[in-house]
């Protein structure tokens, strides 16, 4: 986690084009503070862009009011849809900017078109064709993945209108509580607990004893359970356990404390598992 008042005495100093930040960090499991960061790059004429991909739909990321440029969110994580796509919101003075690289292909080019000298030299990932593609011209760039589409909308809808925005991101950071007390009744501790840490998300410090054991491999053999380990000077110190959309309920939590506590007792470490339990509550 990056302290925004360095942040943006860098950007002063700098003066860069484009900010590109990343909110929530799975492999640390911290959700970094970017409230401040829109207006500060504005004063110096650049763009605020952030990586929402594992935050989007779990926790708010407000890209109006933090004066955020473009924002990129997943659809398999919070959101809980098909893995594969990208949610991509941008404001018009980003729009603004990127087509100052605009190039139409020759093959669909009309008379009038005006292309740049500049022009991005890719079709996978030029935002100025995928503009035009959705727009009414609709110009063609490639095969939606048409159900997927549908599996994003359908997300959407029983995210923002049966559940509620408010509501949701209320759930995750509970459950995100609640999956803390049962780990700590367990027996072991919160990585960095209370350091900006993201609802969907608990990193746990591996205990010595278990450090060079096959524990996460025998976890998904024999009960079914993957958690995640990370990478980095981290790599072997903690594990993740993800608690993101429709999982991210108190029935899933406790089969899941179950099961996790049950492993740690047949590895041989002391977990008390009923007071785990009695935790999620």
């Amino acid at each position: 986690m990056f302290d925004q008042d360095e942040i943006i005495a860098k950007i002063k100093e700098v003066k860069p084009k484009v900010v590109a930040i990343v909110h929530g960090e799975t492999s640390t499991g911290r959700l970094q503070p970017i409230d401040r960061l829109g207006a500060a790059v504005r004063e110096v004429g650049g763009f605020l862009v952030v990586d929402a991909v594992a935050s989007f739909m779990g926790a708010p990321v407000k890209a109006d009011e933090w004066q955020i440029d473009a924002v990129v969110g997943g659809s398999q994580k919070c959101l809980g849809a098909l893995p594969g796509m990208s949610l991509v919101t941008f404001n018009d003075r980003f729009a603004d900017e990127i087509n100052k690289r605009k190039r139409i292909e020759l093959g669909v080019r009309g008379e009038d078109a005006q292309t740049a000298a500049n022009f991005v030299p890719s079709n996978y990932l030029d935002l100025t064709q995928l503009q035009d593609y959705w727009s009414p011209a609709r110009v063609n760039h490639h095969t939606e993945a048409t159900i997927g589409i549908y599996g994003v909308y359908e997300a959407l809808r029983l995210g923002v209108q049966e559940e509620g925005l408010a509501n949701r991101f209320a759930r995750h950071q509970q459950v995100h509580q609640a999956l803390n007390n049962a780990v700590k009744a367990l027996g072991l501790t919160i990585f960095n607990e209370g350091d900006h840490e993201m609802p969907m998300v608990t990193c746990v410090e591996i205990p010595e004893a278990l450090r060079d054991t096959n524990f996460q491999s025998e976890l998904l053999t024999k009960f079914g359970v993957e958690i995640a380990a990370s990478f980095g000077s981290l790599q072997g110190k903690i594990w993740r356990l993800g608690t993101m959309g429709y999982v991210a309920q108190k029935g899933y939590l406790v089969r899941f404390i179950s099961i996790f506590g049950a492993a740690l007792l047949q590895a041989g470490y002391p977990a008390d598992v009923r007071a785990a339990l009695d935790a999620v509550d």
